[in-house]
């Protein structure tokens, strides 16, 4: 292997620890500037989000508290995509990335998302001083997302590697992960880390690998390599 490339959201760390860190600082400052409690706007932004999804959070909230403007709606999502989140790393990440590191794989985190949100959590996490490279999509345009193949060949152009070869790429969203990546001849990781992991079973399928941890696959590799060398040396001596 020459390189292990990464998704960000969901795959190294909780996606909704991001939304919870962003609803929090919303709703402390709804509370402080409408004279609101701060934990009952938190909770009823939870309920909008788990019964709607993500789009209206904001507009159903400033309406039920009868605030709604577009000025108010612009500035809560305002804060909550400058904020500063307070995320944190699966226990598996740095462990892993350290290892592969140390063994002179490249590794690289390549994000969707509008970019100084992505940049924000990058920072937080301080996966900055951890890989080799983050590609952040919304740079190179929009058109450049996930799934195109484009942000991994510049991921590669800025690891050194003349071709994509002999590389993996761990992502959790097979709508648009691993399209880009295996149209290049990468082997796509699908990482199934939520509550479903249970029932999932884990398998090697022809050039998608489906796994729970990224431990699980790495250490997997790693042993492949332990019995290429045993073989090795033991054909030399």
């Amino acid at each position: 292997m020459k390189a292990a490339l990464f998704d960000l959201d969901d795959t190294l760390y909780p996606e909704m620890e991001f939304v919870k860190s962003g609803f929090k600082v919303v709703s402390e400052y709804m509370a402080n500037v409408f004279s609101l409690d701060s934990g009952i706007l938190f909770n009823r932004m939870m309920e909008i989000l788990n019964s709607t999804g993500r789009g209206k959070v904001f507009d159903n909230i400033l309406g039920e508290t009868g605030q709604f403007s577009n000025e108010n709606v612009l500035t809560l999502l305002y804060l909550y995509r400058d904020h500063s989140p307070d995320i944190t790393l699966y226990d598996d990440v740095v462990p892993v990335i350290t290892k592969l590191k140390d063994s002179g794989i490249k590794t690289a985190v390549i994000t969707d998302g509008m970019a100084s949100v992505q940049q924000n959590k990058i920072k937080a996490l301080g996966l900055e001083s951890l890989v080799d490279v983050v590609i952040y999509t919304d740079i190179l345009g929009r058109e450049y997302w996930k799934p195109s193949h484009v942000p991994f060949q510049t991921a590669f152009n800025l690891l050194g590697q003349k071709a994509p070869y002999a590389a993996v790429y761990v992502g959790d969203n097979p709508a648009k992960d691993f399209t880009g990546a295996e149209a290049l001849g990468i082997e796509g990781v699908h990482i199934i880390r939520d509550e479903k992991a249970a029932s999932t079973p884990v398998n090697f399928p022809g050039r998608r690998v489906i796994i729970r941890t990224l431990t699980e696959y790495f250490s997997r590799i790693e042993a492949r390599y332990e019995q290429y060398n045993h073989r090795r040396q033991k054909h030399r001596g």
